[in-house]
């Protein structure tokens, strides 16, 4: 049996984030090396999208920019398919194992000017 045991949902601004990019450091803190490579010839819709899906993850943790968590513990990925995933590393890692999470679900959507990001973390409970 599962249930949903955090849910997470942020939007961005698109030009927010287009304008953070060009600071010296910002894309280095905020997306793996993994994402930059996937991301480098992508619109900044597609940015904006994989930082809001970082802020639901942390949302879905109950978190936020705490407990040591960086942005770089989390990776949004995409299977051959488009459907994106989620990676967790480090204090993430640590927080969703003690947490019970087994899996995640995650929604990527934007317009023109904001990106979205849906989250949910799920629980697998054992049945006795």
């Amino acid at each position: 049996m599962e249930s949903i045991i955090g849910n997470g949902i942020d939007i961005i601004e698109i030009g927010r984030v287009k304008k953070a990019m060009q600071r010296k450091g910002f894309i280095d803190r905020i997306y793996t090396k993994n994402e930059q490579e996937y991301l480098k010839n992508k619109p900044y819709a597609s940015w904006a999208a994989r930082f809001a899906a970082k802020e639901a993850v942390m949302k879905a943790l109950g978190l936020g920019l705490r407990e040591g968590i960086r942005f770089v513990d989390i990776e949004i990925s995409n299977d051959p398919y488009g459907k994106p995933h989620i990676t967790l590393y480090g204090r993430s890692l640590e927080i969703a194992n003690e947490l019970g999470i087994s899996r995640w679900l995650i929604s990527l959507s934007h317009s023109k000017d904001l990106a979205i990001a849906d989250v949910l973390a799920i629980k697998t409970e054992c049945r006795k």
